[in-house]
């Protein structure tokens, strides 16, 4: 098929799009992407990339386009200007382009606006057009960017409503969205479940499989690792205060793996509290390398904000720590840590409870060698069983061929 591939994330920007893409390219497809000018998470352009360069490219067979963005920056007013931009570009690309595929594929990560190109496109051309909804609107919007008005939000609401029946197929990445999408409206047979997976790389890995990081990441006492975006919804200031309560543990390593928006007010807050010491920014690592990175931690840890839209996701980082057979340490609420739970693969806690995360953390660090690797095991297992890339990759391709039938 000719998929047109839409979002306003992907390579080099490490996404969970990136994967999909190159796996439908080595399915024999022929995908075509429309994403933005990459400046996500740090909210600046990334090196080499601006609004006049490299502003088209081909990556693992995969035809990218990208449109002209304002870069995510530091405040909300730059955040929603970013949110508005994109659907405005690529949707004047859409308007202008020729061709027609067989099938549109949103990935809907925020904002939803994203969807627009796609559905100028199903406009224009006749053609099915299927969203992967990862971050659900507006609840996502009303955190992110503050708005506590009942009339946006209502205005929201119908908005996002609109939007979502659109689609001829609405995939979600949590059976938990289902309901709230068919609040929206959405038939429920239009709704199917499709939860993220890990790319193919990776795979448990020992610390002497992976010898180039063993002088960036202590290799003695209990390395406790954090990977992905520094952000608010990361809710850092329990990791902190956790930290401070394990104060005495001396061994306790915390790594962190990435960067993002929030990273310069957690290094000032730890500073602050005395804890930078046990404290490790590595910056952030083409995605390849984070098995590699992932061999020389004894735990990995996953954390969000107490909110009702981040108890219905399944953060992609899970199944990435899963993929890797990581014993994994959770503060977080509903369908995440009900995996943690369900899976064997570690202990997870309540969202905002920092000493309830310094218990599990102590209960980790308690437990002996092997019942850490039973842990692992146990994600690796509950990986292949649930998330494997055919298990997915199959239910995919299903729903682009019966959207791509509807034209």
């Amino acid at each position: 098929m000719k998929v047109l591939f839409i979002s306003q994330y992907f390579f080099p920007e490490q996404m969970s799009n990136n994967n999909l893409a190159k796996q439908l390219a080595a399915r024999e497809h022929q995908v075509s992407v429309y994403t933005a000018v990459p400046n996500y998470p740090a909210g600046e352009f990334f090196e080499g990339y601006s609004n006049n360069a490299r502003r088209s490219d081909t990556w693992e067979g995969v035809d990218i386009w990208r449109a002209r963005t304002i870069p995510r920056g530091k405040s909300r007013l730059q955040l929603f200007l970013n949110y508005l931009v994109f659907p405005l570009t690529a949707g004047l690309k859409v308007l202008w382009g020729k061709g027609r595929p067989d099938v549109i594929f949103v990935s809907q990560l925020s904002p939803i606006l994203m969807v627009i190109p796609g559905i100028l496109q199903k406009w224009k051309t006749g053609t099915g057009l299927v969203y992967w909804v990862q971050d659900l609107w507006p609840e996502s919007a009303t955190y992110t960017l503050g708005v506590r008005s009942r009339l946006v939000v209502g205005m929201l609401e119908n908005l996002c409503g609109y939007l979502y029946r659109q689609a001829d197929i609405v995939l979600v990445q949590s059976a938990a969205f289902r309901e709230k999408m068919v609040q929206f409206g959405v038939p429920d047979d239009r709704i199917r479940v499709l939860p993220n997976t890990a790319p193919q790389s990776y795979r448990p890995l020992t610390p002497k499989e992976a010898p180039d990081y063993c002088d960036r990441i202590p290799q003695n006492g209990f390395r406790l690792m954090f990977a992905g975006n520094i952000g608010e919804s990361q809710d850092f200031d329990t990791i902190i205060s956790a930290a401070g309560l394990l104060r005495d543990f001396e061994n306790l390593h915390w790594v962190i793996v990435g960067s993002g928006r929030d990273e310069e007010r957690v290094k000032r807050v730890l500073a602050e509290r005395g804890l930078g010491d046990r404290f490790h920014f590595l910056g952030r690592f083409p995605e390849e390398e984070m098995p590699k990175l992932f061999a020389h931690a004894d735990a990995m840890l996953v954390s969000l904000k107490d909110t009702s839209i981040f108890s219905l996701t399944v953060p992609y980082k899970v199944q990435c720590y899963l993929a890797c057979g990581k014993p994994i340490l959770a503060s977080l609420n509903g369908e995440g840590a009900r995996i943690i739970s369900e899976s064997g693969a570690g202990i997870a806690v309540d969202a905002e409870r920092p000493e309830l995360l310094a218990e599990a953390i102590r209960q980790m660090l308690s437990e002996s060698p092997e019942q850490r690797y039973r842990f692992g095991e146990a994600a690796r297992r509950y990986f292949d069983q649930n998330y494997a890339a055919e298990i997915v990759y199959k239910k995919l391709e299903s729903a682009l061929k019966d959207a791509a039938a509807v034209r």
